[in-house]
């Protein structure tokens, strides 16, 4: 007995001395990022499927002959409230809440320097890049902030985190949520004017961007999306983790695939294609970063 114990403080001593790496290369924390994680997905579908459940209540109530305006309310409501809970988990919203507390704090302390602020704040853009459109836009403008945060120029800096603001979307998820939420506001309001029939129109067009959310592509598409430029990303610093992205964003678009809509099926079945097709040239860089290059431009028509 004694020898275990003798023999165990000597193996984790030797542990505590010399550190042993999981894998013989250094992995650079800022490719190995969360960005849009599967919990995410799974939690934005959670809550758009209950508000869909709750706006064809509401639909459903709309229809009777007598409507008890109370009950439809309720669930309209009920709606609001979970797609303010999806709106949650979409990637942009810390950001969006960050850049929200540092116009807060300009305000009320316009003389700090901000620079780490925004530094911070530039690295969860960065984490995100995947799914926003316009991040090179994006990224040169936030460089262009942080510049004059370092010269005090909060003024500016405020002025701009505004635009900054209004240019960080992921559309498939952000704009379905947006869309949702404003056609059940609509609805809300014909509710209370008494016009029953507009506001089950405004409900039957809410259910056109819920449904993209709760049991159409827009998820799996978004991962795919993280996964690909992940991939693209680690390509020339490790092109064993590179693969492993391959092969997570060819899962997801396989689902994607599977219960996509008819006008985005054939762009879907190209991507699923191309990413298919990537592990037999990755030796090659140049034809694998053209492939790269095509897969994230198919991936941004959707």
């Amino acid at each position: 007995m004694r020898f275990i114990k003798t023999l165990f403080s000597t193996v984790l001593l030797f542990f505590l001395v010399f550190p042993v790496k999981a894998l013989e290369f250094e992995v650079n924390p800022l490719y190995l990022n969360e960005g849009l994680t599967s919990n995410q997905v799974i939690n934005i579908r959670i809550y758009a499927t209950r508000a869909e459940n709750l706006v064809l209540d509401a639909y459903s109530a709309l229809s009777r002959k007598t409507v008890y305006y109370g009950e439809t309310t309720s669930y309209l409501n009920g709606a609001l409230f979970f797609l303010n809970e999806a709106k949650q988990y979409s990637p942009t919203y810390l950001v969006k809440r960050q850049i929200e507390a540092i116009q807060k704090r300009i305000k009320f302390f316009p003389g700090e320097d901000y620079t780490d602020d925004l530094k911070n704040l530039y690295i969860y853009i960065e984490e995100i890049s995947g799914n926003i459109d316009n991040y090179g836009e994006v990224k040169s403008l936030l460089i262009r902030i942080i510049e004059n945060a370092k010269m005090r120029k909060n003024a500016y800096v405020s002025e701009k985190l505004e635009i900054l603001d209004s240019k960080i979307k992921v559309k498939l998820i952000d704009s379905p949520i947006n869309e949702a939420q404003n056609l059940i506001s609509i609805a809300l309001d014909h509710l209370k004017a008494g016009k029953y029939t507009k506001s089950k129109k405004a409900l039957e067009l809410a259910l056109n961007p819920l449904i993209s959310l709760s049991s159409k592509e827009n998820l799996f598409v978004a991962l795919a999306r993280e996964y690909i430029y992940k991939a693209y990303l680690t390509y020339d610093y490790d092109q064993i983790i590179s693969l492993k992205y391959v092969d997570s964003a060819l899962i997801a678009i396989n689902k994607a695939y599977y219960v996509s809509s008819e006008e985005n099926k054939y762009t879907i079945r190209r991507v699923r294609e191309k990413i298919r097709a990537l592990p037999g040239i990755f030796d090659n860089k140049e034809e694998a970063q053209k492939l790269f290059a095509d897969i994230i431009g198919l991936l941004q028509s959707i």
